[in-house]
């Protein structure tokens, strides 16, 4: 008898993991969303000034790379090292923007945002 006690342990831990481990993407799914959704108000509060249709940013990407590649929101093609990279140091017209500016957990979200997968409508879901 102990032996199949023994047995049922095992057979209750494994379930327990497996439902556990079924629930992970689900979490990370949920905070990434969170994420993406502060990188929206992040970019909305700090960047739209330049990087909206119509603003400056947008003109002077759309010149230099293309009309397609001018809104940021809609391209896919940007890699969060170089978005990080821009942020901090500047680029051309772009200023740099300090921590104080533009805090790490602010710059984060904004990545995850411009670097999400984009919908059929060309935005972050």
């Amino acid at each position: 008898m102990k032996r199949w006690r023994g047995s049922w342990h095992l057979v209750a831990a494994a379930f327990i993991a497996g439902a556990v481990a079924g629930l992970a993407p689900h979490i990370a799914s949920a905070a990434q969303e969170e994420l993406i959704a502060q990188g929206k108000a992040a970019f909305t509060h700090r960047c739209v000034m330049c990087h909206r249709e119509g603003q400056t940013g947008t003109f002077i990407l759309a010149r230099r790379l293309g009309k397609e590649k001018s809104l940021l929101e809609q391209r896919t093609d940007l890699q969060p090292a170089y978005i990080r990279q821009v942020v901090r140091a500047g680029l051309v017209n772009m200023p740099r923007l300090s921590r104080v500016e533009m805090p790490d957990p602010d710059l984060d979200a904004v990545i995850a945002y411009l670097t999400a997968p984009k919908s059929s409508s060309g935005t972050a879901p």
